[in-house]
């Protein structure tokens, strides 16, 4: 499995490079030199009042930008696959001395590839605003987790001032706005282990919160420029920021001095702060007479259907596929895996009341002109449907429809699933 997943991380990191390689050399350079410091200063999206702001497409070249999402799907896909073997066989091991340490190593190399996976997402597709409100002392303590899994003797100093306000966008998009920025730092000045993260509240128009990360050499020493790897190294992961950044309507603006230090300043919009209510004082009433006893009933018995308790399963890959049935048959279900959509139709059609569930990799699986989505909603037009990757179907076909987005984990799927068996 392990040779396996990683000739398509191979493959799939190949793929990533052409697509990169494609658009650098279809994107004109946005790069200044000013006394020896190499600048970069994205154009700004002002915010707009009566809707949200839509960042600038990433990438120009939409062959480009096709290749690198779809190396964004199998990224996930493969994530979510060595992820599922990596806690099966710790859950195997008898006790916590036999675990294999390939395991624990594995799980190491998921997040980073779940990392990248964001990156991907973030420098290919264009997501929109992402609403919302980051405390920043909370998404500091998830950077700190981020950076040291990845083992490089990094420092982060974290210097807020007294009342700093929250930053009006999710706490994720503002995690992964700092994680890739550092990425970028760590790849402009590698070695360095200084990184000390400053904000401050900038008032003006509209108030902001100003966050300035930069990675410095612990000693004082101007000869590390050997150090230097170029901006081509770094450009997914600074590009990837940016994108998010715009697309809150904020600003960002990079500094590298080769073998001196790097440096980002971003800018993102601030929320308001919360006010508490004034406390209400209530005076004492009476207490009321204690009720009288209802009346005995008998409950109604539950309705027939799905006393099989199935769940349909239909997932190409066959890792996921596993991973999932494994999931579901410790709940109890009776699973029916298929590997493709007209074997799923065929169990459907020929004894729909046998499933409570079904389980599609993909909404594309429930499109309109799709003959699966068509027997789901003549046949069992109340059966629960579950989602594995992007985003659930507009429209009220399925009433019971739930999803968990690529990559996920074991632990996020138990949940996920759990959830939905619960749900009536």
């Amino acid at each position: 499995m392990q040779e396996i997943a990683w000739f398509i991380a191979g493959a799939a990191a190949f793929a990533l490079a052409h697509g990169v390689r494609t658009w650098l050399n279809s994107s004109p350079p946005r790069r200044g030199s000013r006394s020896g410091r190499q600048v970069v200063r994205p154009a700004p999206v002002p915010i707009v009042a009566n809707g949200a702001t839509k960042a600038a497409a990433p990438c120009e070249n939409g062959d480009a930008r096709a290749l690198v999402k779809s190396v964004g799907d199998e990224l996930a896909t493969l994530a979510s696959g060595v992820e599922g073997r990596a806690h099966l066989l710790i859950e195997a091991a008898p006790d916590r001395r036999a675990l294999p340490a390939a395991a624990e190593g594995m799980l190491r190399a998921v997040q980073r590839l779940r990392t990248l996976h964001r990156k991907i997402v973030a420098f290919a597709i264009d997501r929109g605003a992402a609403p919302g409100r980051a405390e920043l002392a909370q998404v500091v303590d998830r950077l700190a987790d981020d950076l040291q899994q990845l083992q490089l003797g990094l420092e982060l100093h974290w210097h807020p001032p007294a009342m700093l306000p929250p930053v009006a966008v999710a706490p994720g998009v503002v995690g992964d706005i700092l994680l890739f920025l550092s990425a970028a730092m760590i790849r402009a000045e590698p070695g360095a282990t200084r990184l000390t993260l400053v904000g401050e509240m900038s008032l003006g128009e509209v108030p902001r919160v100003k966050l300035e990360l930069s990675l410095e050499w612990a000693e004082e020493s101007n000869n590390h420029e050997s150090a230097y790897r170029g901006e081509e190294g770094r450009r997914i992961d600074f590009e990837a920021a940016a994108n998010l950044v715009r697309a809150q309507g904020g600003t960002i603006e990079f500094t590298h001095a080769p073998g001196r230090f790097a440096r980002a300043l971003v800018r993102l919009p601030a929320a308001a702060r919360e006010t508490l209510p004034a406390p209400v004082v209530l005076e004492p009433r009476p207490r009321p007479a204690p009720p009288a006893a209802p009346p005995v009933t008998v409950p109604p018995s539950p309705p027939p259907g799905h006393h099989f308790g199935g769940a349909l399963l239909l997932e190409s890959d066959p890792t996921i596929r596993a991973m999932v049935a494994r999931e579901l048959k410790a709940s109890g279900r009776a699973v029916f895996a298929c590997a493709d959509s007209a074997s799923a139709r065929a169990f459907l059609e020929t004894t729909p009341e046998r499933f409570e569930l079904l389980v599609v990799d993909h909404p594309r699986r429930l499109a309109p002109n799709e003959a699966l989505a068509a027997a789901v909603r003549t046949v069992a037009p109340n059966l629960k449907v579950f989602v594995l990757d992007g985003e659930l179907p507009a429209g009220d076909s399925f009433p019971a429809l739930h999803g968990i987005p690529k990559p996920f984990g074991v632990h996020e799927l138990r949940e996920a699933l759990a959830l939905v068996l619960a749900a009536r």
